[in-house]
């Protein structure tokens, strides 16, 4: 407040200063050209050059504001057009996602023309329009994208096939997907397809590709995939054989051997197919398969559990299987003891139902009956 006051003073000083100045010697000025003289005195002519320069200046800046005022005023209603544009675009993906397709689909498709990214703005509309049921208008999104911006195809393409999915349209998914680019998303969205589509043959060629992506939803796929290739119908031995040979080492699990020896026509074909099996995984389930085969390969299956029991003399699962490759061969004092043997390492229901059935035969009912029981109880 106090700094205020002196500089009004000083101002008022330096004025009254000025003007007495002034009056005393007010000065004077003599302009001649021409035939033409102009008579003032020397503040006035200051001043008036003053004021001169002032309106020069600020007339021209008022001017220059004038001629481009047009695109200033031209860009400001464009970004606000842009603004609007952006609000509306948010608005309609939020609908978007609280499912109100049809007001999600009009905000989107009114800020086409002033978004930042009309193609988007487009692609989505095509979600909400197909999440309706209006193809039509699904369609006609997909084609303006296309035509807006070519390098739009594979974003066309992926989105287009996600909605055919959604509605388990899988063939016009699948025609899509040949227009999609390579990666872990499409793969697995091709993977589906197939699947959904029964096309093993063609899903093999990708099976390499699905195991190195992973994930619990690939295996499942490729494991059915698999199952399928080695039980297909119409296939001789020797096919199914290849088929199985043909596919990843990840993929040939006991569940797809044993799918693929059930198909088998001739038992020396199951056999082999076993016994390479079990050399490569040692399994339980591959081993009682083994051992329940039919009474044509029971020498040869003999011999090569015998030839097992160096390594394996301290296992269950071996003992069983030989119990049952005796008792295919009627050795069954040699089979009891084999399953009596299996029972002493590890409970097993099956070698307690087989011994069961052997005391039964040999007309030990009672033994039988509690080999039985322990066989339920597992």
């Amino acid at each position: 407040m106090n700094r205020t006051l002196i500089y009004l003073f000083v101002v008022v000083l330096a004025a009254v200063l000025l003007g007495t100045w002034m009056h005393r010697d007010p000065g004077y000025v003599l302009i001649s050209y021409a035939g033409h003289t102009l008579q003032t005195s020397l503040w006035l002519l200051i001043g008036f050059v003053l004021v001169t320069v002032v309106v020069l200046r600020y007339g021209y800046r008022f001017v220059a504001l004038m001629i481009t005022s047009g695109g200033r005023l031209s860009a400001w209603r464009e970004a606000r057009r842009k603004d609007k544009a952006t609000n509306f675009t948010m608005r309609g993906m939020a609908l978007m996602y609280q499912g109100e397709f049809e007001r999600a689909e009009r905000y989107l498709v009114s800020a086409v023309e002033d978004s930042d990214v009309p193609a988007m703005n487009l692609l989505w509309a095509a979600r909400s329009a197909d999440a309706e049921g209006r193809s039509d208008k699904r369609d006609g999104y997909l084609q303006r994208v296309s035509a807006l911006d070519t390098g739009m195809g594979p974003a066309v393409a992926v989105a287009a096939a996600e909605m055919a999915m959604a509605r388990r349209d899988w063939h016009q998914a699948h025609q899509f997907l040949a227009d999609a680019p390579d990666n872990d998303h499409v793969l697995l969205m091709r993977a589906r397809t197939l699947a959904a589509l029964e096309r093993w043959q063609e899903l093999s060629e990708w099976l390499p590709a699905l195991i190195r992506t992973g994930g619990e939803q690939v295996k499942m796929i490729a494991d059915s995939c698999a199952l399928a290739l080695v039980t297909q119908e119409g296939l001789g031995d020797n096919e199914r054989r290849r088929q199985l040979d043909r596919l990843p080492v990840e993929l040939v699990t006991p569940t797809v051997t044993l799918a693929c020896v059930r198909h088998l026509s001739e038992e020396t074909a199951k056999e082999q197919l076993l016994k390479r099996a079990i050399r490569n995984h040692w399994h339980p389930d591959l081993l009682v398969a083994y051992g329940q085969l039919g009474s044509a390969t029971v020498a040869a299956r003999l011999k090569v559990a015998n030839g097992w029991s160096s390594a394996h003399y301290n296992d269950a699962d071996y003992h069983l299987c030989r119990g049952l490759i005796l008792e295919h061969s009627n050795d069954f004092t040699k089979a009891r003891e084999a399953f009596e043997r299996s029972l002493a390492l590890s409970p097993c229901p099956l070698a307690s139902e087989r011994l069961g059935y052997l005391a039964s035969f040999e007309g030990d009912y009672k033994r039988g009956i509690e080999f039985f029981k322990q066989a339920i109880r597992g």
